[in-house]
């Protein structure tokens, strides 16, 4: 406990807003009966007009009216993203004489430590008095304690406020706005779980000493402290689902064609009938195309299968086909014949196929150095 000191003078926030808020609370009575109303309105009035910035100042100037001047000089050097809100107006409450309880006193001097202990942990990483390379995921984990430290200031007002559940809280809003990393909502999940396997045993009274600590809480508020943990850990479950809604597919690169039918194998001219193949590239993505097999002297009309309904290539095979429809049969003046072909449309060539005399043979899709291509659609 610390009397106020006279240097400390009560905050003026140049704002109109202040005719409909008030002041800052100044504690000059100390709140018995009404305490937790008394503590959600500060924390409120705090919250309305100040951030982090002015949290950390807070803090520096508790410290240093503690003669911890080395700590406060600390503090003044922590980034925003480092300082909860609820250490700083518990401190600036302490200040303006607010006479913490036992409790609240053990839990502003774990606040304390903990934030003093980030500093440490800095310090630690430089080496030969350069400054460490922050990573990526080096901002992950720090926006992640970042929002424990949220979560935990909306758990402290919960409590505050007589832990009393309801709609306003929203711990997967705090995980939204932050955009916390999806693969790191597990760091968040496993304290609460922690968090929530404490509150249970104070709620079956299996440790006397965490009963004697939670003292200051009724059976009812500390199964609506369970309630609370349980809203956190089953948000983490539902942030990750959201995320995974939310996440764009994909793009998959476009490969050319030429590119996916460099490898196949093919004739590109056979003489002896007059005849020049298409290119390679002209069965990628395409759903029916007819080929000759000039060493076999087969016709081959390949269809795509009608669930994939085109048919491409990859590596030297072509993919994508109905192994049912496509068929290949045996010509016996292939000279006469492929003129038919080579002269008809899409129905003519269907029609000349399928009045072929010859037995139909399955086509396994692999190109060789006889394949001729002669249409494709």
């Amino acid at each position: 406990m610390i009397a106020v000191s006279k240097s400390i003078k009560q905050l003026n926030p140049r704002s109109p807003d202040t005719k409909y808020v008030g002041d800052e609370p100044l504690w000059l009575n100390q709140p018995i009966d009404n305490r937790v109303a008394s503590l959600t309105r500060a924390f409120n009035w705090y919250n309305y007009f100040y951030g982090k910035k002015d949290a950390r100042d807070f803090v520096a100037m508790y410290l240093e009216v503690n003669d911890r001047n080395k700590d406060a000089k600390t503090v003044r050097s922590l980034g925003d993203s480092q300082i909860n809100l609820t250490t700083g107006w518990m401190c600036r409450m302490s200040l303006m004489g607010l006479q913490l309880d036992e409790h609240e006193q053990i839990k502003l001097d774990n606040m304390l430590t903990e934030l003093l202990a980030v500093t440490k942990q800095v310090k630690e990483a430089v080496v030969d008095d350069a400054p460490a390379k922050i990573t990526i995921q080096d901002r992950l984990r720090e926006k992640v304690s970042e929002c424990l430290g949220e979560i935990d200031g909306l758990f402290d007002e919960f409590v505050t406020a007589g832990a009393k559940l309801n709609a306003d809280y929203k711990p997967v809003v705090l995980m939204r706005g932050m955009n916390i990393a999806p693969q790191l909502i597990s760091v968040i999940k496993t304290v609460w779980d922690k968090n929530l396997i404490e509150f249970e045993e104070a709620v079956t009274s299996k440790d006397a000493q965490l009963v004697e600590a939670y003292s200051f809480l009724t059976k009812t508020q500390l199964k609506a402290c369970v309630k609370f943990c349980e809203l956190v850990i089953s948000d983490c479950s539902a942030y990750i689902q959201i995320k995974k809604v939310e996440r764009k597919p994909r793009q998959v690169k476009t490969v050319p064609p030429e590119k996916k039918a460099a490898k196949f194998k093919f004739l590109q001219e056979f003489p002896l009938l007059k005849l020049k193949s298409l290119p390679a590239a002209s069965l990628v993505d395409k759903n029916e195309a007819w080929l000759y097999d000039s060493k076999k002297r087969k016709l081959i009309h390949v269809v795509a299968d009608e669930y994939a309904k085109v048919f491409t290539i990859k590596n030297n095979s072509i993919i994508g086909f109905s192994t049912t429809e496509t068929q290949q049969k045996g010509l016996r003046k292939p000279a006469e014949q492929l003129k038919t072909l080579i002269a008809g449309g899409k129905p003519v060539c269907r029609k000349f196929f399928k009045e072929l005399k010859a037995t139909e043979t399955a086509f396994n899709g692999r190109g060789t150095d006889h394949l001729i291509i002669l249409k494709a659609w």
